[in-house]
């Protein structure tokens, strides 16, 4: 007649798998208490979206100044082949040019005289209310 002999590896998994339950549920709740947390904060909120906001932009910059740099790159090694190295050179030129033509200069430009005629109009509004305002306090 044979005994089985229990050691620390072939133990019984009811208590282990009661305790297991037992985490996950605490888990479940301390991560359903942290997400009710973050709900009820919208300054969390505001912060986490403008920090995403902030990673895809620059990201989708980076992204597409990488793979113009690998366009330019790719071209001018096409450009020393024959047939091929035409149309390259007239392909790595219309990009050169769009690349000239959207360096935003002249939008800052025409964003600053915008800027500088609101300025101008919303003082001379604060003016004239400033004006109404002491005639009202004459008169009463």
């Amino acid at each position: 007649m044979r005994i089985q002999v229990r050691d620390r590896y072939n133990r019984d998994d009811s208590d282990d798998a009661r305790i297991g339950k037992m985490a996950r549920r605490r888990l479940v709740s301390a991560e359903l208490e942290d997400f009710m947390r973050y709900l009820n904060s919208p300054w969390h909120i505001i912060w986490r979206n403008m920090l995403v906001g902030l990673a895809r932009g620059l990201g989708a910059v980076f992204g597409a100044t990488v793979i113009v740099a690998l366009a330019i790159w790719v071209l001018k090694i096409f450009i020393d082949l024959p047939l091929v190295g035409q149309y390259a050179s007239q392909v790595r030129q219309k990009v050169n040019e769009v690349a000239q033509e959207t360096r935003y200069s002249d939008d800052f430009v025409r964003l600053q005289s915008t800027m500088e005629r609101i300025d101008l109009r919303l003082k001379t509004q604060n003016e004239l209310l400033e004006k109404v305002l002491e005639q009202d306090r004459v008169v009463d």
